[in-house]
């Protein structure tokens, strides 16, 4: 067991602090393009995730993966003033960037929410290899 040099935090004041985004400014690798990324929320998270399963619990197609990461980026992404610049809807711009500078912009969005990008990768080949299975 760990010892600690005070009391623990209470669940009142653990649950009751509004969520404090946490933001990293980035440049892409390729296209030098100055961007900002954001923090995401468990609840953020998991919906990213469960967009990736049908309503019954089963995976959906792989067109639906096809544009994990870049929905992933999407929710990253942010303004100077922290607000969203591309919806997820949106996201499907990112397809015609190079490829270096959107992996370079996951991994980091990855690492800067906390996120292990192996979890995500394996989403995503469970949801494309689960199809034909039984």
């Amino acid at each position: 067991m760990s010892e600690t040099n005070g009391e623990l935090t209470k669940p009142d004041v653990l649950f009751g602090a509004p969520v404090k985004r946490r933001y990293e400014t980035l440049t892409l690798p390729v296209s030098g393009h100055h961007i900002r990324i954001q923090s995401i929320t468990e609840r953020e998270f998991s919906d990213y995730q469960s967009a990736a399963m049908s309503k019954d619990g089963e995976r959906v197609l792989a067109k639906k993966l096809k544009d994990s990461n870049r929905r992933f980026i999407a929710m990253c992404l942010v303004d100077a003033d922290g607000n969203g610049i591309l919806s997820i809807k949106d996201s499907i711009n990112l397809a015609d960037w190079d490829a270096g500078d959107t992996q370079y912009l996951y991994n980091a969005c990855a690492t800067h929410c906390g996120i292990n990008a192996q979890d995500i990768e394996d989403l995503v080949k469970n949801s494309v290899g689960g199809q034909g299975d039984s």
